[in-house]
């Protein structure tokens, strides 16, 4: 009986020390990284129809709220080829797989993008990676790829390209977000 007793004590006493001894689950790096998107910006959109043309530029903003400690949510609100343009992007982390991932849909088309992403080393840059309709044959998919990148704590930009036949990537969306003074 003193035996077992003490067996007990000594597995209790390293179950707590490997609990404490985790990090806490609910604050990885990843969901602090997303924090810092929380919040009311101005945007210059930016769309590149042909390559080798000067963007079209349309002024906008972009509203991101925390959905608990997971999760953010972006409204970005501007126009494009002269029409009112929403989009809605969500983004979480995933502590266990240590990935981001989310999902993107807007005024414009029926696409329901679907994102995978992981942060560069520096943690000033994510790049998300999806599919979606070919720009060329609709009918087909391409890949493309998105890229939040920090500046400071007032300053992100994003930029998405796709991918063409030859394997190079096209830019065809810029975005700059400057934070709202209050």
């Amino acid at each position: 009986m003193k035996f077992v007793f003490s067996t007990t004590i000594v597995l209790l006493a390293s179950c707590a020390f490997a609990q404490s001894a985790k990090p806490e689950a609910s604050k990885p790096e990843g969901q602090a990284w997303l924090k810092q998107l929380v919040g009311e910006w101005e945007i210059k959109f930016k769309i590149y129809l042909e390559p080798d043309q000067p963007p079209t530029v349309s002024p906008g903003t972009d509203t991101v709220r925390a959905l608990g400690d997971h999760w953010i949510i972006s409204e970005s609100k501007t126009t494009m080829m002269g029409r009112p343009y929403n989009g809605i992007l969500s983004l979480g982390y995933n502590a266990e797989k240590k990935r981001f991932g989310g999902t993107y849909i807007d005024s414009f088309g029926g696409t329901l993008w679907v994102y995978k992403g992981t942060l560069n080393e520096a943690a000033d840059t994510l790049t998300l990676e999806t599919e979606g309709p070919s720009m060329e044959d609709p009918e087909k998919t391409a890949r493309y790829r998105e890229v939040i990148q920090i500046k400071n704590a007032n300053l992100r930009t994003f930029t998405s390209s796709i991918e063409g036949k030859d394997g190079k990537w096209t830019k065809i969306v810029s975005i700059e977000y400057r934070r709202k003074q209050e």
